[in-house]
């Protein structure tokens, strides 16, 4: 029903059952999310309906196009449908856009050069590969490039991008070694609901078709993962980080201060770990640089004393004498 079988049947994990009946793993979320919709009858007033799932879906890649976390057969996605009028398009998904942008800001990724927005459209020389009708593909595309202005979005028409059934905006992040990288998605899709027969009743008490938009924030967790640790070339701001500060008395008379430290610090929900004086001070300072620790916290006799900190933050030179409770609010920074 969806279009999906008849064009990528071969790139489907095929199962069958005891009796021979095949079956395929779930590549995809959309079509659960129409039945969803169709399950009950809907009104003009009930639109629009958002549905969210973070789920898996499996498809059988090429072993050759597998690449890490980048590429993998079993994707968790942070999947989700829209389904609202012709009217409601622009702004559902300026609200996407938003909420996008507030996702990429908070891990330091939202930044002018290091992504942009490909625009998805139809190859104009193979009308074949796609469904729907042509009143309907001009909408959506049109919608789409007046939001990508509208939001300001740094974006640039890619011809024969678009999927079967719709145009996308598709955002593209950068990694360390500046390869581009597919995370987040806006597409908007007229043939599915017709394709499922989805209705809704108007306000004159006529069925119409709603229209259908997918997206997704981070996309396949996966490669999100994998995208944010090349991005920040295990470089994590302080509230991402595994491990947010190590502590580092200066001398065996500062480790009992320290440890009872880092349980105080824990029990306020800061990631840190103690560095005890197994090694020299430079040294440790040093390798708590090179693993890219986000904060260097040295414990010595004036630290004992005053009960603050003195901090070191990864790739800056000089330390500052904070409070703990300054501390904590810059690990969550």
């Amino acid at each position: 029903t969806s279009g999906h079988w008849g064009k990528y049947k071969d790139d489907l994990f095929h199962v069958k059952g005891k009796s021979d009946t095949e079956f395929v793993m779930k590549p995809m979320n959309c079509p659960h999310h129409t039945q969803i919709f169709d399950a009950s009858p809907k009104s003009y007033r009930d639109l629009p309906v958002r549905y969210a799932e973070t789920t898996s879906c499996y498809r059988d890649e090429q072993a050759g196009e597998l690449l890490g976390l980048s590429r993998v057969r079993s994707i968790t996605q942070d999947d989700g449908h829209v389904f609202c009028t012709v009217e409601q398009i622009k702004q559902e998904c300026k609200n996407i856009v938003e909420v996008i942008r507030q996702f990429y800001t908070k891990f330091g990724m939202y930044n002018e050069g290091e992504f942009y927005v490909g625009l998805s459209v139809r190859d104009p020389q193979k009308p074949e590969k796609y469904l729907g009708t042509e009143e309907g593909w001009g909408k959506a595309e049109q919608f789409l490039e007046e939001i990508a202005k509208e939001e300001n979005l740094p974006y640039k028409r890619e011809e024969g991008e678009a999927a079967f059934y719709g145009p996308k905006l598709d955002f593209q992040f950068k990694d360390a070694i500046g390869r581009e990288w597919q995370l987040a998605t806006i597409q908007i899709d007229f043939v599915q609901p017709e394709n499922f027969k989805l209705s809704y009743t108007d306000k004159n008490g006529e069925k119409q078709t709603p229209v259908m938009i997918h997206r997704a924030i981070a996309g396949s967790l996966e490669r999100f993962m994998s995208v944010i640790i090349e991005h920040f070339a295990g470089a994590f701001p302080p509230w991402l980080s595994p491990v947010q500060a190590h502590i580092i008395p200066v001398n065996e008379a500062h480790e009992e201060y320290a440890y009872d430290l880092a349980k105080k610090l824990k029990k306020l929900g800061a990631r840190v770990e103690v560095y005890d004086a197994s090694d020299s001070l430079a040294k440790r300072i040093r390798n708590c640089q090179t693993a890219k620790v986000p904060f260097s916290v040295i414990i010595g006799d004036n630290e004992v004393a005053s009960g603050n900190v003195t901090v070191r933050k990864y790739g800056e030179k000089k330390d500052r004498v904070i409070s703990i409770e300054e501390f904590l609010e810059e690990c969550e920074g």
